[in-house]
């Protein structure tokens, strides 16, 4: 029985320590508002002149 409640213990902490990890700013999946708009622009949710227009925009 105790060791169960230890196998227990270890997969909570290690659930916790991997999602803590996949959080941060720009960490995995995240992209900056430059390469979502590229991304978006790639599959063919917005046009080239949107795609310019709104880079223009980030680059200020």
């Amino acid at each position: 029985m105790m060791i169960f409640v230890w196998v227990l213990i270890g997969f909570g902490i290690y659930y916790m320590l991997k999602e803590q990890r996949g959080t941060g700013f720009r960490s995995g999946g995240q992209s900056g508002p430059e390469e979502v708009l590229k991304q978006r622009y790639a599959t063919g949710e917005i046009d080239e002149e949107t795609f310019v227009r709104m880079m223009k925009t980030i680059k200020g």
